[in-house]
């Protein structure tokens, strides 16, 4: 069984603290805080009348949808059974020996390049946790491939649109892919500015990796894609994966999703305020924060090393940031949900780190 890297997992939670899981409050996985929306609810009960015959394997009319909103070719696009999936796909069907990242960073990278048989190099990232011209002469040429998460995920730091063009220069120098994860990007207001799309003509070795998870509050159906003008990386993705990896239920979600583009405005709108809203509040405790332009806000809490244990007992699930490379025990990461949500969380965690018995705070383990 696949060890619990991640968050979200509030059926582990909710067994291990007794609880049932609607009394749970996950603030580990980041996902819409408008929640699912109606129209993507009534396309999945419609299709299910077309589970009697297999999905399409091919994903056509979800692949043209997903032309039209990105302004790719269809051709450039391959379907999976979400983001992690194709990340799989990438590494057993491209086979990178080597591998740079960027660290810290989503720990998907590593467990599915190193299946796959990759080795790691980690460009450690200095404590404001940025991406600096430094890492392209690291880029050599026995690297295969270079994963940049923009936003970063934990931090939700944003690396310049021009600092990634550098990086895959030189990789095309080096005839070295660059991977670029956008899967929380079309939840800022920054997409436009940031997204390497207008770039997938001119960069043969760049992939781009996207989902409908987060954006449209659906992890539970898993899809996703990767954008890339390599015919070669779409045919490798594709024959490295299972056939019919995307259901009939999800690829009619993924047409209804891109058929109502006023509901992602309305994301980007609604995470904007509450981004706003908690960066104020949590600036204001014992803590450092960082400007994350994401869905979720990423923190260190020095000293305390048990803050998820202690927001366990008021029913909250927090991103424990620990098993991350180049990250210590005191480092945590949040979701932006609703503003009653919000304002719940705050005021438990104002509690706990304003409490005199913090003990764990100077060092000590927690009684």
């Amino acid at each position: 069984m696949k060890t619990d890297s991640h968050g979200g997992n509030i059926y582990k939670k909710a067994k291990e603290l007794g609880l049932d899981q609607s009394r749970l409050m996950d603030y580990s996985a980041n996902i819409s805080p408008l929640g699912l929306p109606d129209h993507i609810r009534e396309a999945m009960i419609s299709s299910l009348d077309g589970i009697i015959n297999y999905p399409d394997p091919e994903c056509m009319a979800l692949r043209e949808a997903i032309a039209r909103a990105d302004g790719v070719k269809e051709w450039q696009i391959t379907c999976g059974n979400g983001g992690a999936d194709l990340l799989y796909r990438l590494a057993f069907g491209l086979r990178p020996g080597r591998v740079l990242l960027p660290a810290p960073a989503f720990v998907e990278y590593e467990e599915a390049m190193t299946v796959g048989g990759a080795v790691m190099d980690y460009y450690l990232m200095q404590d404001d946790f940025m991406i600096r011209e430094d890492l392209i002469p690291m880029i050599g040429e026995d690297t295969d491939l270079v994963i940049i998460c923009n936003p970063n995920n934990p931090t939700g730091l944003l690396t310049p649109r021009d600092l990634i063009v550098k990086i895959l220069e030189r990789a095309r120098e080096m005839h070295c892919r660059v991977l670029v994860d956008e899967c929380f990007l079309e939840i800022c207001r920054e997409e436009d500015r940031c997204s390497l799309r207008p770039y997938v003509d001119r960069y043969e070795n760049l992939i781009i990796l996207k989902s409908f998870t987060k954006l449209y509050a659906v992890p539970g159906v898993r899809l996703g894609y990767i954008i890339c003008s390599d015919p070669e990386v779409i045919e490798r993705a594709n024959r490295a994966g299972q056939a019919w990896s995307v259901s009939t239920i999800a690829q009619a979600a993924g047409l209804a999703a891109l058929a109502h583009p006023e509901y992602k405005d309305a994301v980007i709108k609604e995470v904007e305020k509450e981004l706003k809203y908690m960066k104020e509040a949590l600036a204001a405790l014992p803590l450092k924060l960082y400007d994350g332009q994401a869905n979720y806000l990423f923190f260190r809490a020095p000293g305390v090393t048990d803050l998820d244990r202690r927001l366990e007992e008021y029913g909250i699930m927090i991103r424990n940031c620990s098993n991350y490379v180049n990250l210590g025990e005191d480092y945590w990461r949040v979701a932006v949900k609703t503003r009653q949500e919000n304002e719940h969380f705050l005021e438990v965690l104002k509690k706990i780190l304003t409490s005199p018995d913090l003990s764990c705070r100077q060092g000590s383990a927690p009684e």
